[in-house]
């Protein structure tokens, strides 16, 4: 039996929010982070998931 590795590489960049500008959540991995500023982006940012999601 030989085994089936498949490797896949994604990437995903989002700038933080100024710090004025509280609206934004701050989402990585599906994990919210309470307080922190968030990420500039036109759904959730969430940098690690959508990395993977490509990766996939």
């Amino acid at each position: 039996m030989t085994a089936k590795i498949r490797v896949g590489q994604g990437f995903d960049i989002h700038r933080f929010v100024e710090a004025s500008d509280n609206n934004r959540k701050l989402i990585l991995g599906g994990v919210h982070f309470v307080n922190e500023r968030g990420l500039i982006g036109h759904s959730d940012a969430d940098v690690i998931a959508h990395a993977v999601a490509e990766a996939v």
